[in-house]
C-alpha cells in the first residue's frame, strides 16, 4: 500500500488524512473560513502521529475542484508548498468524485446505484457531476458540469435500460428536487444534502490511482473552478 497523505479545503470542511501501513489517519474540522490557519498544524500532527518526514510518503492526493474558489486555492497553495519542499508527485481529484466516494462508503449504496454530487455554486448555479460505482470506485459517466439551478439534463440516463436508482448527494440539492431530459423525469430514490468532499475518501482513489501509475508533477496540476475567471470578478463585485 503506498504511503499518500490526501487534503480537502474544497468546501466549508477542512480534513487531512494519511494513508501509511494499511492504518488511516484522520483530522477534519467543521470551521468555515478558517482553512489557512487550520490544514498545515493539521498536517503536522498527523505526520508527528505516525512518527514519519512527509518526504517518506509516496505522494500527496488532495481535490482540485470544483468547489469554493477561496478553499480551492487555499489547498492547491498548501500541496504546491509540500510536493515542491518535499519533491513528492500529486494525485488531483475532483471534488465531486470524492463526494460520491464518501456516499458509497457511508450509505453502503447498491452497486448498480448512479450517483449525482452537487454543489451549491453560489449565483444562481451548480457544480454536479455524474458517478456509477465501478470495483468499488467512484466513477465518472460524465465530465464534471456547471449548470443554472434547476436546470441539470443527463441525456446520458436515456440510454440506460430498466429501473435506474438515482442518489442525489450535496448541498446543491436544496436547488433541485428532480433529473429531467427532454420530456422525461428521473426521480431521486434517495437524497443526503449533508455529504461533502472528505479526505478519508480520497485516499482510496488516491491509491487506485496510484497504483495506475497516474501521478503527475504539481507543475502539471491547476485548480478546476468550472467557472470562468469573468464571472468570480462579477461575484466579487457583487459581494462589495
Amino acid at each position: 500500500m503506498a504511503s499518500i497523505l490526501s487534503i480537502d479545503t474544497s468546501g466549508t470542511c477542512c480534513s487531512v488524512a494519511l494513508g501509511i501501513n494499511s492504518q488511516q489517519l484522520i483530522q477534519r474540522t467543521d470551521t468555515p473560513r478558517e482553512h489557512v490557519r487550520l490544514v498545515l498544524p493539521m498536517v503536522d500532527a498527523l505526520l508527528a502521529e505516525a512518527g514519519i518526514k512527509l518526504s517518506t510518503l509516496d505522494a500527496i492526493a488532495f481535490t482540485h475542484g470544483p468547489g469554493s474558489f477561496t478553499g480551492l486555492r487555499i489547498g492547491f497553495g498548501v500541496v504546491q508548498g509540500l510536493a515542491f519542499g518535499a519533491d513528492l508527485p500529486v494525485i488531483a481529484l475532483s471534488s465531486l468524485q470524492v463526494m460520491a466516494q464518501r456516499a458509497m462508503r457511508i450509505h453502503s449504496l447498491a452497486c448498480d446505484s448512479i450517483i449525482i454530487p452537487a454543489i451549491d455554486a453560489r449565483m444562481g448555479e451548480l457544480y454536479w457531476g455524474l458517478y456509477k460505482q465501478s470495483n468499488g470506485f467512484a466513477s465518472p459517466m460524465l465530465p464534471d458540469a456547471l449548470c443554472p439551478q434547476q436546470e441539470m439534463s443527463l441525456p446520458v440516463l436515456d440510454r440506460l435500460k430498466g429501473d435506474v436508482t438515482l442518489i442525489g448527494i450535496g448541498d446543491g440539492w436544496q436547488y433541485q428536487p428532480e433529473v429531467c431530459h427532454e420530456e422525461r423525469v428521473f426521480k431521486l430514490s434517495a437524497v443526503h444534502q449533508g455529504i461533502g468532499p472528505d479526505a478519508e475518501d480520497i485516499l482510496p482513489l488516491a491509491e487506485e490511482t496510484f497504483k495506475q501509475g497516474k501521478v503527475r508533477s504539481i507543475d502539471e496540476v491547476e485548480p478546476v473552478y468550472l467557472r470562468n475567471t469573468i464571472s468570480w470578478k462579477k461575484r466579487q463585485r457583487l459581494r462589495s
